[in-house]
């Protein structure tokens, strides 16, 4: 776990400066209580000295993984089988790409180490399957070398091609798209602001957190997170976290959190106690952009799904996941359905950007 992990022992083998790897955003998660036995989520990171981490988790249910395999589980207790429990690889309610193995500089042979051994731990226990969850390009081959099943799925990225302004971005876009996004921004009577590092303060943690919930009452969705964890996010990942906040006549109406790196920035949450055209849209994409460009970042990942966000200046691009079944039947039926699924991932990215707006 976490917490028998020193802090530097677990900064010692972090890759590079993503957030969701660091010490403490996963620290944040298991103080909170977002992440332990009580909530499903049971870490069990394998740490070899000199070699590196490998992060998993017993999973008693499928929530918060943004892959869904519910069909999956239906049809194993459809015969008498358990699906539960599992172990998942992931950075807990977070659909981004990151290293699942914690090496200073990828190696594919001290991969490989660090997953023989959490196979063993899987095969040994009582876990009807293993998955990794949104993998780097160049984790995919220690998968496939281990048997594992390569699945695909589709996100919306948008990528920065070294705009020197917004209105670049808008003028690489054909005319009516361009129009629509500047309408769409159009609201005079709010006024946004965008705090990171020492601008960001327990407050600005708070609203966050009641947005946030607001946007799970509204979507009758799981709270995975408390307010114990925006605040030390908020407080120990400053360097790292950005909220913006659109407020009218002086009242907090919305905020929308986002995480970034050296390279990209990453949307997570939002929420608002007032309905305003087009404010998602504004707070969850179009201040993410500005600051991609202002920062020159290279990508911006919106989080998961949304056909929607095409319009506006993101590109579908294929995610990664590995799978591994033990019982040999459901194996080859899941094999089969992964290399369907494969083929409608192809037809959907090649049938989605012919609606790219760009010129």
């Amino acid at each position: 776990m976490i917490n028998e992990i020193s802090k530097k022992i677990w900064e010692k083998n972090q890759p590079y400066t993503n957030p969701f790897l660091s010490f403490e955003f996963q620290d944040a998660l298991l103080q909170s209580g977002a992440i332990g036995a009580a909530t499903g989520w049971t870490p069990v990171n394998i740490n070899i000295p000199d070699v590196g981490i490998l992060m998993s988790f017993i999973k008693t249910h499928s929530y918060g993984e943004y892959i869904f395999d519910w069909g999956w589980a239906e049809a194993f207790e459809k015969h008498g089988i358990c699906y539960y429990p599992k172990l998942t690889s992931m950075v807990p309610f977070t659909p981004v790409t990151t290293q699942h193995f914690l090496l200073k500089d990828f190696d594919e042979q001290k991969a490989l180490e660090l997953l023989k051994l959490h196979d063993e731990m899987y095969l040994k226990g009582n876990f009807s399957s293993t998955h990794f969850l949104f993998l780097t390009p160049a984790e995919i081959k220690v998968f496939e070398s281990q048997d594992y099943m390569i699945r695909e799925s589709i996100q919306y990225h948008f990528f920065n091609q070294n705009y020197k302004h917004f209105e670049e971005f808008l003028f690489s876009l054909k005319t009516k798209k361009a129009k629509n996004i500047r309408k769409e921004r159009y609201n005079p009577l709010l006024t946004i602001k965008q705090y990171t590092k020492d601008e960001l303060t327990e407050e600005h943690a708070s609203r966050m957190y009641q947005f946030y919930i607001l946007t799970i009452v509204n979507k009758n969705s799981h709270d995975y997170l408390n307010e114990k964890f925006f605040k030390l996010i908020f407080k120990n990942l400053k360097n790292n976290v950005l909220y913006t906040e659109a407020s009218e006549n002086g009242k907090s109406i919305a905020g929308s959190l986002f995480f970034y790196d050296q390279e990209k920035l990453y949307g997570r949450y939002w929420g608002a106690s007032l309905h305003v055209e087009n404010l998602h849209f504004e707070l969850c994409y179009y201040q993410g952009i500005d600051f991609c460009i202002k920062n020159n970042l290279k990508v911006f990942e919106a989080g998961a799904q949304g056909e929607h966000k095409i319009a506006r200046g993101f590109k579908p691009v294929r995610t990664y996941r590995a799978h591994k079944i033990k019982h040999q039947g459901f194996r080859s039926a899941v094999f089969n359905f992964i290399e369907a699924e494969k083929k409608n991932v192809e037809f959907s990215i090649a049938q989605l950007s012919k609606y790219l707006p760009f010129k």
